[in-house]
């Protein structure tokens, strides 16, 4: 039977869902840090000495280092420079008995000899520096992925630039839900990452997968809710390069799905003036098929958004060869060259402001 602890942490970023994330705790090892990880998830301990919550709900992750970990549960100042443990602020170290030989292994940040308090890191490669220094409490059993690609955000002295909190947290119990896949009443009903798929799927079933999440984005897309239709077709596209790694003779089909995904969350990313991010997801479709108009066209909108007018012009004769008859090219012609013009003005008029004496 197993009677260790499990723990759930949900993530957004920057308020859009990111996932769950489910901790198997080491209470037959470290029962004391353990313990103080549990309820601190469940937060029924109530108000602390520092008068603040002793719950980890709707506290941040204030560092993120590539290839190495992400910290948080500063539950009191939310920095990283405080926090308190529910046996007080601070409480001894336990053991140094499990090493930091694997990702995803959960230990607690001290602030010096026997300070252990709330915040904790969660490794994404093998730590053996923290050895005999640092308490390993716990493992990640699902989700990762998601631990990875928060390490990964854009940071700046290490605090990442997006918000990343802890929507929700709790205890599980070992033999009901622990609700990894998405639930948000779409077609998708599938974890965030596939390296957490309970199952196997033959080629026609992953299809399946792939469609319904691609199919999820579009209802997102309608109802003008970019951000997630943007998370869903990111998904997407994850999931059908996890398939490409894993199976070296892939159906031809899949990778024209993937540019048909690809130009989706370009359209997402121009309606929310992620032109940059537009423009390198057109070459990715480009690389692939040098003759898709619509991604010539997308192109050209995303070198708009980066004042790159010439080079959008260039793109636009490329979609209009290839879509002599589309309207919306030439419509998007009238818009950049008069684009240019303005621009072009204003440049003059400010260097010869800047000149004059």
């Amino acid at each position: 039977m197993d009677n260790n602890f499990y723990i759930f942490f949900d993530f957004t970023f920057n308020s859009i869902k990111a996932g769950r994330v489910i901790i198997r705790l080491f209470n037959d090892v470290v029962p004391k840090c353990a313990e103080n990880l549990r309820a601190l998830c469940t937060g029924e301990k109530g108000i602390g000495r520092l008068q603040k919550p002793l719950h980890y709900k709707n506290s941040r992750i204030h560092k993120v280092i590539p290839q190495c970990m992400i910290q948080g549960g500063d539950i009191i100042k939310g920095d990283g420079t405080s926090g308190e443990s529910i046996y007080g602020e601070c409480f001894d170290d336990e053991n140094f008995s499990i090493k930091h030989d694997k990702p995803g292994l959960v230990g607690l940040i001290r602030n010096g000899s026997n300070k252990n308090s709330s915040q904790f890191y969660i490794t994404t490669v093998p730590c053996y520096h923290l050895d005999n220094s640092n308490v390993v409490v716990g493992e990640v059993i699902k989700g990762l992925d998601i631990i990875i690609e928060m390490s990964e955000i854009p940071k700046c002295n290490d605090l990442p630039l997006q918000e990343i909190l802890i929507a929700d947290c709790g205890q599980l119990e070992p033999t009901v839900s622990w609700n990894v896949n998405e639930n948000d009443g779409t077609l998708d009903v599938y974890p965030p990452w596939p390296n957490d798929l309970d199952h196997t799927f033959d080629e026609n079933q992953f299809e399946t997968v792939v469609t319904n999440i691609n199919v999820s984005g579009n209802m997102y897309f309608k109802k003008q809710s970019y951000l997630d239709a943007e998370r869903k077709y990111k998904k997407a596209i994850r999931y059908i390069d996890w398939y490409f790694r894993k199976n070296t003779q892939s159906p031809k089909e899949l990778a024209e799905f993937k540019n048909k995904v690809l130009l989706n969350l370009t359209a997402v990313r121009l309606n929310i003036n992620k032109n940059k991010e537009a423009l390198e997801n057109c070459n990715e479709v480009l690389k692939d098929n040098p003759n898709s108009g619509k991604a010539y066209y997308r192109r050209a909108r995303a070198k708009m958004g980066l004042k790159e007018y010439d080079d959008a012009l260039s793109d636009l004769n490329k979609a209009y060869n290839l879509h002599p008859t589309d309207r919306n090219i030439k419509h998007l012609f009238d818009i950049i060259k008069t684009k240019k013009r303005l621009y072009t003005e204003k440049e003059r008029k400010f260097c010869l402001k800047a000149f004059s004496y």
